[in-house]
């Protein structure tokens, strides 16, 4: 992994987003590039109706610019430390548009590996920094996104849990999380939540077979190893997960109207209280290429 995008709104849960990608950073020995969307008011549909004047896109580019440039200098200060071998290289981005078209733009462009963006909340995980743009970054982005709670600080990253549906999607984002974790010197545990009713459905069809055929046979990694969690309740699983102290990172696939939509969408996202502790990333299915 070579370059890492944090997209922000200069918010204080963006910017513990940007010391967390940072650190991250240091450890993948990674780029960091900051992007910062605007809007131009006079682009918007209500603007003919306002009767005050609108700033320009040249004055608000300008701000964006300046607005960058002090969180750079800011994080460079916070991040320095001299015992570090290696300072990753940190630059920025502004442009005009929607938050998830401009950063697509820059990840195209600049070859980004992974996005990484900051979610706020006590205890809610739909209560996103950047609004809705996070929940259809969650639905469009065909890249990683990495979700990083307020709450949540860096620490080294030892442990990654990754849940999985026995989908043939995950093999991809799977070969990615192996490809980070070997740098990290991370372990992977790959969980499967299930109940014996279903898992011998799973086997009836053969899914488990074809799982280990089609995913986890094409992983070139050590520290990997797979673990049902047996449970009748997928809520409930999701929770002992995240209340795993020892998870450092929770993965897993977007697959619409199945886990993420549950997590997301349902009433299970408003009982969370622990969760906004620990870093979600979240991958498109495997017909999205990851590099």
């Amino acid at each position: 992994m070579k370059n890492i995008l944090v997209a922000t709104d200069f918010s204080a849960p963006a910017e513990n987003a940007a010391h967390y990608a940072i650190k991250l950073a240091k450890k993948l020995e990674a780029g960091v590039t900051l992007c910062n969307a605007f809007k131009v008011p006079a682009d918007a549909p209500m603007a003919a109706q306002v009767a005050w004047p609108l700033v320009d896109e040249a004055d608000l580019a300008s701000e964006s610019e300046g607005s960058l440039s002090e969180l750079v200098s800011k994080l460079q200060s916070a991040n320095s430390d001299e015992s570090d071998s290696y300072s990753s290289d940190l630059v920025f981005e502004s442009e005009k548009g929607k938050v998830c078209d401009v950063v697509a733009e820059v990840v195209k462009r600049k070859k980004i590996d992974l996005v990484v963006m900051g979610m706020a909340g006590a205890g809610q995980f739909v209560q996103w920094v950047l609004g809705s743009n996070s929940k259809q970054m969650i639905d469009d982005a065909d890249f990683p996104v990495l979700y990083v709670p307020y709450s949540a600080k860096f620490r080294n990253i030892t442990k990654i849990a990754f849940t999985t549906d026995l989908s043939s999607d995950d093999v991809e984002p799977l070969q990615f999380l192996c490809a980070m974790a070997k740098d990290l010197e991370a372990e992977i545990v790959v969980y499967n939540i299930t109940s014996f009713e279903r898992q011998k459905l799973v086997e009836d069809e053969g899914r488990d077979k074809l799982f280990f055929k089609n995913v986890v046979s094409k992983l070139d990694y050590e520290k990997i190893s797979y673990e049902n969690i047996w449970h009748s309740d997928l809520d409930e699983g999701f929770r002992w997960i995240r209340n795993n102290k020892e998870i450092d990172m929770i993965a897993m696939v977007h697959h619409q109207h199945r886990l993420i939509d549950k997590l997301v969408n349902g009433s299970y996202a408003h009982k969370l209280s622990r969760f906004t502790e620990i870093p979600l990333l979240i991958f498109q299915p495997c017909e999205k290429i990851y590099k």
